[in-house]
């Protein structure tokens, strides 16, 4: 872990993510985006549609990571739970935001329903996150950083966050080789030992004549250049 690179929680909310109705593409994604910004993300997880587990769990999250990001459920159904977790997780009231009526009527150009009006109920002291889309925000409460859950969406509101997830660069780089894993898992033992500051990932893979996949990740450029020069004279790649 890098004093410099904010650690980050995810949690992605939504039964259909975890019962396998609907594919999850904002792991991979914020992971990415997060990877690329030097932020150092540390757990992710699916919570079902629950909102006593949810708090449950944003609670050890927050108490984890400097930042935890939740996507999903923050829209005017029954089973949107996050603004009401995140609300009973900091001790904090829903209340009606202002801003976000605005933002919304303008967008409708007509006045907001009942329901729709529950878009604007946020845990009392939270920080808008500009949806440019559909102008339903996400928004920051205490250090959780709550966005919705479909990828399009998430995409176009990130941008936003980049200052408060900004780290030191993470470098990566990769290996193959046709070698097995159980023959070159010494050598891998010893390179780890000697580069402690270069994490390596062995993968098995069967692709073009290839068996392994080594993925190598620092903030140690010099270290990094090391660890794979080291490696190239000890296995076959």
């Amino acid at each position: 872990m890098n004093e410099n690179s904010p650690t980050i929680g995810l949690a992605v909310i939504g039964d259909e993510i975890l019962l396998g109705e609907v594919a999850d593409e904002n792991i991979v994604w914020i992971s990415g985006e997060l990877f690329r910004l030097g932020a150092d993300l540390r757990y992710s997880c699916v919570l079902p549609d629950d909102l006593p587990f949810i708090v449950e769990h944003l609670d050890w999250m927050r108490k984890q990571f400097k930042w935890v990001i939740t996507t999903g459920g923050i829209g005017a159904t029954h089973d949107d739970l996050t603004r009401q977790a995140v609300a009973k997780v900091l001790g904090v009231d829903l209340e009606e935001n202002a801003d976000v009526i605005r933002l919304l009527e303008e967008k409708i150009n007509r006045p907001l329903t009942e329901k729709l009006r529950e878009l604007a109920r946020l845990p009392a002291g939270s920080r808008l996150v500009a949806n440019p889309v559909t102008a339903a925000p996400g928004f920051i409460a205490g250090n959780i950083i709550s966005l919705p859950g479909i990828p399009r969406l998430i995409q176009t509101m990130f941008d936003e966050l980049a200052e408060l997830l900004r780290g030191d660069t993470l470098a990566r780089s990769q290996l193959l080789t046709d070698q097995y894993e159980s023959e070159i898992a010494e050598v891998l033992s010893e390179a780890q030992e000697k580069f402690s500051k270069v994490k390596i990932g062995s993968y098995p893979m069967i692709e073009k004549g290839f068996r392994v996949k080594l993925v190598l990740r620092s903030r140690s450029k010099r270290e990094l250049a090391e660890a794979i020069e080291f490696l190239k004279k000890r296995i076959n790649t």
